[in-house]
């Protein structure tokens, strides 16, 4: 396998420069299958806990008190919650119909089945029985046809291919798509969250509450400070949930965030500063228990994390691909992953992990090199270089304040801007950032589908601030049209060049940096919660229990 050209940095500088940070941040598919492989009742999948008390086995009541850095704008209506950190929230009150057995394979949720004509091209689901919204209207054909409109009418890139539904009968129902694509049934089956129809006839009021199928619903909304629920005592698997409540807040300041678990106030966090997370994992235990890293082991919806400019704006230096490849050449991954990393980040150079199918292995990728970053921005104009504007949320900005360090080097000065993460997923929803931003995306070997939420024309993530080439866009198409594996991994390596080779790639989505696994710790008694499961944000919350 061929590795990135990377000339290292020395020692003296990664330590100048980690003291310098240190003082900074003191205050801070494939081809789908024919039929569903299970559902959520058979033991490969979330939900296989056993529903009776035993003194080994689930034990009901508790609240489970979880935070992170994320919030929400609206926890209820699921259309308007575009980013992933949003599917932590939607998988507690909503449900998907499908979602990832504990291996990351799709398998049915809502859904028990599906058969797919490639030809026609469609997709016909098979629908659970006898389950209800939380109002107590049914959960069946006719909802979910009134579900895809909506996240149609919000111009849902997921639901975008669907052409025509036929309602065949209460459980089944048949999609009709523009032309086959190859993402369809992960795209369509676990990014949609059904909400019920009788809610939707006031979605103001829905975008502060929730009415799904799911196994508890929002019962108080703080926005950017908590939101509370409650069990959904009518869900449809019978005996869950187990806890009586979730709550979920939101701490952005990570010392506070580690201070707050230590002291038993959470029972299970999310951090993103990898010293606090090695601090706290020292730790091994405080009076309220064991402390336990939860990760994700199979791989299955791994976040990327990079440095994306707004090629969007015809005015802006990064409208010129070799602009973007400058600054992608002037950073280096890899100090930065050694320098901030414990081990933990692994550092890439494209939209997938260098062991991934999809990571093209044929290609010189963007690796550091700032002398060819120099002659890249004099041959573009910019002998001198240029000053810009580098968007980050806080509690995440060591390795950014190493790379905008990197960038001055060869002449493209970033002035850091601090922002909070609401404003940050407006920035990217909307495409409203000014120059260089930070860049977080949902990697999968399906291009079509991940890469996909982010190239197409009418994405929901940074979309709106990046050029779209016509060249890129059809070998985005082919991907997703394509029913032949072989055929479809060559289309993907492909765009993987046209993006990433150091000579002539567009760097769209300018430099990936390193690929991040999250680092969720909970006290040892919080038992089935599924958070590490897969890495897309989601939980089987209707598993869990306490062993307290």
């Amino acid at each position: 396998m061929k590795k990135t050209g990377r000339v290292k940095r020395s020692m003296a500088l990664l330590l100048a420069l980690s003291l310098v940070l240190c003082l900074l941040m003191a205050g801070c598919a494939g081809k789908p299958p024919e039929e569903s492989p299970g559902a959520p009742d058979t033991p490969s999948a979330p939900g296989a806990s056993q529903n009776v008390d035993t003194p080994s086995g689930p034990k009901q009541g508790g609240v489970l008190r979880y935070a992170s850095g994320n919030g929400i704008v609206s926890p209820g209506y699921t259309p308007e919650c575009t980013n992933n950190a949003s599917l932590l929230f939607l998988t507690t009150a909503y449900e998907s119909l499908v979602t990832y057995a504990e291996d990351g394979s799709t398998v049915g949720l809502l859904a028990t089945g599906w058969e797919i004509d490639a030809d026609e091209p469609s997709i016909t689901w098979t629908l659970r029985e006898n389950v209800k919204f939380a109002d107590g209207e049914p959960f069946n054909a006719e909802a979910v046809k009134r579900n895809i409109e909506e996240y149609q009418s919000k111009e849902r890139t997921e639901t975008a291919v669907i052409t025509s539904m036929e309602v065949i009968d209460d459980t089944h129902i048949k999609m009709v798509l523009d032309n086959w694509s190859s993402s369809a049934v992960e795209s369509i089956g676990f990014f949609v969250y059904y909400m019920s129809p009788k809610a939707l006839e006031d979605v103001d009021a829905l975008r502060t509450s929730s009415c799904g199928t799911g196994p508890f619903q929002v019962s108080e909304f703080n926005p950017g400070v908590s939101i509370k629920y409650t069990k959904n005592t009518g869900y449809w698997q019978q005996g869950k949930p187990y806890l009586d409540g979730v709550e979920i807040y939101v701490v952005e300041q990570q010392t506070t965030l580690s201070s707050a678990f230590q002291a038993g106030e959470y029972d299970m966090i999310m951090l993103a500063d990898m010293t606090i997370a090695s601090d706290l994992m020292a730790m091994g235990s405080t009076a309220s228990g064991t402390i336990v890293n939860e990760t994700n082991t199979n791989g299955q919806g791994l976040t990327i994390c990079g440095l994306i400019p707004n090629s969007a704006d015809p005015s802006s230096p990064f409208a010129d691909a070799r602009v973007r490849r400058a600054m992608a050449l002037a950073v280096d991954a890899g100090a930065i992953c050694d320098a901030f990393g414990y081990g933990v980040y692994t550092p890439t150079d494209q939209w997938a992990t260098p062991e991934a199918i999809t990571y093209n292995t044929g290609i010189t990728p963007l690796g550091y090199d700032p002398d060819k970053a120099r002659a890249l921005l004099a041959e573009a104009g910019y002998p001198d270089g240029f000053n810009t504007t580098l968007t980050v949320s806080p509690y995440v900005s060591d390795y950014f304040t190493a790379a905008a360090a990197m960038l001055d080097e060869v002449g493209i000065h970033c002035e850091l801007n601090m922002v909070d993460n609401a404003t940050e997923v407006s920035m990217y929803s909307t495409g409203s950032w000014e120059g260089i931003m930070g860049h977080y995306a949902t990697i999968s070997p399906d291009l079509g589908l991940y890469m996909g939420r982010h190239l197409d024309y009418n994405g929901t993530f940074y979309a709106a601030g990046i050029q779209h080439p016509e060249d890129h866009m059809e070998l985005l198409e082919k991907i997703r049209a394509s029913s032949d594996e072989k055929e479809k991994l060559d289309y993907e390596w492909q765009l993987q060049a046209l993006i990433y080779d150091k000579e002539t790639g567009s760097a769209l989505f300018g430099k990936p940096l390193l690929v991040i696994k999250n680092m969720y710790y909970k006290y040892d008694y919080l038992k089935d919660d599924g958070r590490a499961v897969c890495e897309a944000n989601i939980w089987s919350i209707a598993d869990a229990w306490m062993d307290k």
